[in-house]
């Protein structure tokens, strides 16, 4: 069989890629990567791991994309067609499994596929979504790394970086999707990925489509060799055809549309959430960042380390959520503006609609839904809030108390608030929010704590839930009836649950009378709480009570004195 160029072209560019990122310069320039701020799409508990282990990851991942995928060769009509239709942003470009041509791959073009400024897009790659996403693609593209940026000899010394990952995203399938494929106007900023991700989009259509010709052919039989040695699967090389561009250029929109009218047809309102999302990529430690820590003293040191160990955990929740459930805290608060007069106004949204929200719309089981639904409510409100959170540097026993702080509901200026306890070096961090149980009649406020109680990597699955009914006269009264609540509801449901003895109450009883304790003593009127990043110098100081803010970064107080009345 004579050799196919443009075969031979993608064949050798995945073998070289393969050299690449089983070599240590792989890991290299991940890093180096990676200190210049760029930030790769993982899942979130990857964040908990130390840079090195992120790197070997991320590549591990990578590798085994290009090893086990499909390579695609689109010729010049074909990437034209792609194109225009990914530039032209009218044309919404639904995604569902039937456009991806493979499972996993490699798509290179005859000339690249488009260019992002002055540098050339020569190869795109993709496969099975991450662990904690949804149905999807996780999707790379790579830009052609320059000649004159190679290391001498590198090809001969196995130092060759044949092509820079320059962006990736998880890449959901209908009903969840990316607006940057189907909005005619684009938020400012968004041009950069949504041009070069509808152009790929727009490529998988045209490699999907009846009217394309694919033909496997073959590379040099050194290269075929090449990838054999390096384990490749499908050494061949899918390239794809048409008769010309304008006619691929039609019949993409043509698909396009019809898928669109289809979706349109399934669900009464097709309205996709924003693509922008206040959870951040990459978590930001804004006036903590690690790297100023040396202008600080210890005790600002000391509170600098501790703001970024809450941050992290709390931002690795956001995302593991996010990437649990696309869209969901825009969802929710798009749903608490249609039905906040259906709970109490001091809820932000009872726990038990957000895991009816996550089994109508995700159709997540009913016992994974009730687990997280709880832990998303606390997370929502909170953020919803402002992500507003207290460190406190008094011992928890002076604030401790033994009543029901029944004035939670009116005294809590915001819907959730962090609590940072450090305790002897280990960091407890919490989110409290009040919640509306609506099977409970007369309908008391039950506080809801999440915990990571102290262990920084904890995700969603594993972080505690502690409630507590603002009911009774004492504390220890409401932790019995907070008890009983729930034994009711477990013999409804066939169990039979242990009956704590009277020191089991006394000792859960003494736990949360720190917890409410400390969170009476930051909602408190004569609370003087001062705001620790303006104490670094590096910011001015935010007035408390605090207002819901639009920064994505947690704003950390400072809880030194107990509070006096006004």
């Amino acid at each position: 069989m004579a050799v196919h160029p443009l075969a031979d072209q993608a064949a050798t560019l995945r073998s070289e890629t393969l050299t690449f990122l089983r070599a240590p310069v792989s890991r290299e320039f991940w890093s180096m990567l990676m200190d210049q701020g760029h930030s790769f799409i993982m899942p979130a508990s990857w964040s908990a791991l130390p840079r090195s282990r992120q790197v070997e990851s991320l590549i591990t991942a990578e590798g085994k994309r290009v090893a086990d995928g499909t390579t695609f060769a689109l010729t010049g009509p074909l990437a034209q067609a792609a194109r225009v239709v990914g530039q032209d942003q009218s044309i919404a470009l639904p995604f569902t499994p039937d456009v991806v041509p493979a499972p996993s791959g490699m798509l290179v073009a005859e000339e690249p596929l488009m260019y992002v400024g002055s540098n050339p897009m020569v190869a795109v790659t993709w496969g099975p979504p991450m662990e904690g996403f949804n149905p999807g693609v996780h999707l790379t593209w790579w830009m052609a790394m320059r000649d004159e940026d190679q290391e001498p000899n590198a090809t001969a010394r196995g130092r060759l970086v044949p092509m820079v990952p320059d962006f990736d995203l998880h890449l959901p399938f209908l009903p969840f999707f990316d607006t940057r494929l189907h909005h005619e106007e684009l938020p400012s900023g968004l041009i950069y990925s949504a041009v070069p991700l509808r152009t790929v989009v727009a490529a998988w259509y045209a490699l999907t489509m009846d009217s394309t010709t694919l033909s496997e052919q073959r590379p040099q039989a050194t290269v075929t060799r090449a990838l054999k040695e390096q384990k490749a699967k499908k050494r061949g090389v899918q390239v794809a055809t048409t008769s010309e561009a304008e006619a691929a250029r039609r019949d993409i929109t043509e698909r396009a549309a019809h898928g669109m009218q289809d979706m349109n047809q399934q669900y009464d309102m097709f309205e996709p959430p924003a693509e922008s999302t206040a959870t951040p990529k990459k978590v930001s430690h804004g006036v903590f960042d690690a790297e100023m820590d040396h202008q600080l003293d210890a005790e600002h040191r000391r509170t600098a380390h501790i703001y970024r160990q809450a941050a992290d955990h709390w931002h690795r929740l956001e995302m593991q959520a996010t990437q649990r459930y696309p869209g969901i805290f825009e969802s929710l608060e798009e749903l608490r503006v249609r039905e906040r007069e259906r709970w109490r106004s001091w809820c932000w949204m009872p726990s038990l609609r957000v895991a009816s929200w996550l089994m109508e719309m995700y159709n997540t089981p009913v016992e994974k839904a009730m687990w997280d639904g709880a832990r998303i409510a606390a997370l929502g409100a909170w953020r919803s809030g402002g992500r507003h959170s207290v460190l406190t540097t008094l011992p928890l026993q002076t604030t401790a108390i033994e009543h029901v702080p029944a004035d939670l509901p009116e005294a809590m200026p915001a819907p959730g608030l962090g609590m940072v306890i450090d305790d002897g070096g280990t960091i407890h961090l919490l989110l409290a929010c009040l919640d509306d149980v609506a099977d409970r009649d007369p309908a008391d406020p039950e506080l809801l704590l999440i915990s990571n109680y102290g262990e920084p990597a904890r995700m969603i699955d594993d972080i505690t839930k502690l409630t507590l009914f603002l009911a009774g006269d004492s504390l220890l009264e409401a932790v019995k009836i907070t008890q009983a609540y729930y034994d009711d509801a477990a013999v409804k449901n066939g169990q039979q649950p242990p009956q704590p003895d009277e020191a089991e109450y006394a000792e859960h009883a003494y736990a949360m009378g720190l917890y409410t304790g400390l969170l009476s003593a930051i909602c408190a009127p004569g609370a003087g709480l001062r705001d620790a990043g303006a104490m670094t110098g590096r910011k001015l100081a935010a007035p408390w009570p605090p207002e819901p803010g639009l920064l994505s970064e947690t704003t950390l107080w400072l809880l030194a004195d107990e509070p006096t009345a006004p």
